[in-house]
């Protein structure tokens, strides 16, 4: 393996784009700070999503240890996108985390959501983190773990 996680993982993506038959524009770039994103644009990448993201979540995961391993296990922050799906999944989910907070204000009681992912989560919890009315809290074990929206009231 180089010593270059970019070039390895833009190897590693065509690879995979070609071996699913799928044409698509790669961009591997990385930020100042060591993050790497790789961003995958064209037509029909359903396939490169999956169910509820479940390939682009794997592919991610992949990314990031390849990565780790080509940069000789200089951790680095690895995020994977195609078809503009991340951006579409992170305003869905602070759309369901206003959701969730104003429920559990109205109500007064805990808003359970359902299990996701860690990135996920984190999105939600980013998503309310500026909120003084509501506090967040992440119960259960992987890959069950899911989030509970509460009012700050009832927080410990």
């Amino acid at each position: 393996m180089s010593g270059d996680p970019s070039e390895t993982l833009e190897t590693m993506f065509t690879a995979v784009l070609g071996g699913m038959g799928l044409h698509a524009e790669l961009s591997v770039t990385e930020i100042d700070d060591g993050e790497i994103t790789v961003v995958m644009d064209g037509e029909d990448l359903d396939a490169m999503i999956g169910r509820d993201g479940a390939v682009i979540d794997a592919l991610q995961y992949l990314a990031h240890q390849t990565a780790l391993r080509a940069g000789h296990g200089e951790p680095r922050r690895v995020t994977v996108d195609a078809g503009g799906y991340r951006e579409r999944r992170r305003q869905q989910l602070v759309r369901l985390a206003e959701h969730a907070a104003a429920e559990a204000v109205t109500h007064g009681e805990e808003i359970e959501l359902d299990p996701m992912t860690p990135h996920d989560r984190r999105i939600v919890h980013m998503a309310l983190a500026d909120r003084a009315d509501v506090v967040t809290r992440s119960e259960g074990d992987e890959p069950n773990r899911r989030l509970v929206v509460l009012p700050a009231s009832m927080a410990d």
